[in-house]
């Protein structure tokens, strides 16, 4: 009676031991970066910084020990004083007081005894906005009833800046401009359907503004007079027919996934209307698809492939014949997957497989990885059979336990995902 009670103790004492334990495996990445690129901003001007993160965490029994590489060489971040650090017990890098040299090319890795997990390697880039060059406001002069154009040449920044046009007054104040017959094309040139004497700049000006998408910063160039000549004894005897100012090329490619905007501006005069047609069929506006700049412009969210084809406006206005203008759209997409590896616990002498499935335009080429090196340098294994979408490992050894990633990849970007198989 007491050998048996001793037994039960005995296996009361290891359960519980087996049950406060973490089962060992391979590090899995559970936060990182972005695969696209990702904006910091540069102190000046007596501006705050702005400190910025680069994530990195992972799961894993040991926990996982972290490193980062920088344009493709390891990176001691403790090397940069305190500006740099890593967060306790993640492989998160923050950044304080951001400076040039920040900029590049970041990876992290994760590590224990079973396994190296690999992030999304992400391109770290500084954001700015230069100015105008400087210069007087310029006089122009047009036409009651015609067509106009407003040049506008912005200045160099990234992300590419936002350009708008606006009303400076000559007492300080701003205002946007909103109307049917003002369109901004995508180059940041302002276009007027037709001019009427209220376009004349008594009290203010034109300007072109440039901010950046990514900074609380604006630059403001290209002022210019206006003064509109009339060449007839009223302004309702003015007539022009439908006249082509600026249109989207007729091949235009958009990126799945994206927004794409379609111009097609024309000028006249009584205002010229537009009706958009795709494959010869009236559009109807949607969620998705809309029209924009009073009609000017189509507006397509969310670009998939089911968007391509051709797309044509027919403008007119009562004055001479109608107009048209077709654009032929192409859909390109960056690589995505159609079928995920997935992380997998075993027994030894059993079989696992890792698919992984990746469509695109042009079509991704896909590469697999191994404990953050490619699948080449791996130590041979007879037992893992490897193809172009699938790796399968037959009669599971512990040595078998890692990490395996899949890499789909084409000129306009990447897909990656990182897992493991663990043997227990």
């Amino acid at each position: 009676m007491m050998a048996q009670l001793l037994i039960y103790c005995v296996l009361i004492a290891v359960t519980r031991l087996t049950l406060g334990r973490e089962i060992p495996s391979p590090p899995y990445i559970v936060k990182q970066p972005p695969t696209e690129e990702v904006m910091f901003h540069v102190e000046k001007d007596g501006e705050n910084d702005k400190p910025f993160y680069i994530e990195c965490e992972a799961s894993g029994e040991p926990a996982p020990t972290y490193r980062w590489v920088k344009n493709g060489k390891p990176f001691e971040w403790q090397a940069y004083d305190d500006r740099i650090s890593q967060q306790p017990g993640r492989g998160t890098l923050s950044i304080a007081k951001p400076q040039d040299v920040d900029l590049g090319q970041y990876q992290c890795f994760a590590e224990n005894e079973y396994g190296i997990a690999t992030s999304n390697s992400v391109f770290m880039r500084k954001a700015e906005l230069n100015s105008f060059k400087i210069q007087a406001p310029i006089s122009l002069s047009g036409e009651e009833g015609k067509p106009f154009k407003l040049e506008c040449h912005p200045p160099d920044g990234w992300p590419k800046p936002v350009v708008r046009w606006i009303i400076s007054y000559t007492n300080g104040s701003l205002k946007a401009i909103n109307s049917s017959r003002m369109t901004l094309d995508p180059e940041g040139n302002l276009w007027f359907s037709n001019l009427t004497k209220q376009d004349s700049t008594d009290n203010f000006m034109y300007a072109c503004a440039a901010t950046s998408p990514t900074k609380l910063e604006y630059k403001i160039g290209n002022r210019v007079l206006l003064n509109i000549v009339s060449t007839t004894a009223s302004a309702a005897l003015n007539k022009y027919p439908p006249e082509k100012q600026y249109v989207t090329k007729k091949q235009e490619v958009a990126l799945r996934g994206k927004r794409v905007e379609l111009f097609c501006i024309f000028g006249g005069t009584p205002l010229p209307q537009t009706v958009w047609r795709k494959n010869g069929n009236l559009l109807q506006s949607s969620e998705r698809i809309t029209q924009g700049n009073y009609g000017k412009s189509l507006i397509i969210n969310v670009v998939d492939f089911d968007d391509v084809g051709s797309y044509t406006c027919e403008v007119s206005n009562g004055i001479g014949e109608a107009k048209w203008y077709s654009i032929d759209l192409r859909v390109i997409s960056a690589p995505y997957f159609t079928k995920q590896p997935e992380r997998q616990n075993a027994s030894e002498g059993e079989t696992v497989e890792f698919r992984c499935e990746a469509s695109g335009s042009p079509k991704p080429e896909i590469k697999w990885i191994y404990n953050g090196k490619p699948l080449e340098y791996a130590p041979t294994n007879e037992r893992r059979e490897v193809s172009k979408d699938r790796i399968v490992i037959r009669n599971l050894e512990k040595k078998d336990t890692a990490n395996y990633g899949c890499n789909a990849t084409n000129y306009l970007g990447y897909v990656y995902k990182d897992v493991y198989v663990n043997v227990l």
